[in-house]
């Protein structure tokens, strides 16, 4: 929930915050909402997620994912999309995970070494400007749409 970070922030020192999930392709609430309060209180900012819980990757999704069927329908056009172009879903998500200029730094895990090395490789390379436009196209629809975590009253 983004609330929470304002009202933590208003009740205790805070040297940095970790967002999970929340600014990836489809999802901005994070970078949004609570990056601009943030940077202006001098609090570190820390991302995590870049996939999404798989959600932006080619690999098939976990039963657990809580994602509306249409968040999951734009996800598998977007990664048919790049594939077409001869790229690959997780290489945007994470090229665009580590963008943002006020995002210290983006986490990710997997026991997978080759995913560990492409990661490494896949930020080292420039985005491809174009196909993070038409990815980006594929989402407007359900652009910051998915479940909440929490208490409605906090989101």
């Amino acid at each position: 929930p983004q609330k929470i970070f304002k009202f933590i922030c208003e009740q205790a020192e805070v040297d940095c915050v970790l967002s999970y999930n929340q600014h990836t392709l489809q999802n901005t609430r994070f970078s949004d909402e609570s990056v601009p309060y943030l940077k202006a209180k001098g609090i570190g900012v820390m991302n995590a997620g870049p996939f999404s819980a798989r959600l932006l990757t080619n690999a098939p999704l976990p039963a657990w994912l809580k994602e509306p069927e249409e968040v999951k329908a734009a996800a598998r056009a977007a990664a048919a999309h790049c594939a077409a172009k001869g790229s690959d879903i997780a290489k945007i998500a994470l090229q665009f995970s580590l963008l943002h200029p006020d995002i210290t730094t983006t986490v990710s895990g997997s026991a997978n070494p080759v995913n560990i090395r492409n990661w490494a490789k896949w930020a080292a390379e420039p985005i491809d400007h174009q196909l993070l436009a038409e990815v980006l196209a594929i989402f407007a629809p359900v652009k910051n749409l998915g479940h909440l975590e929490g208490l409605k009253e906090n989101n």
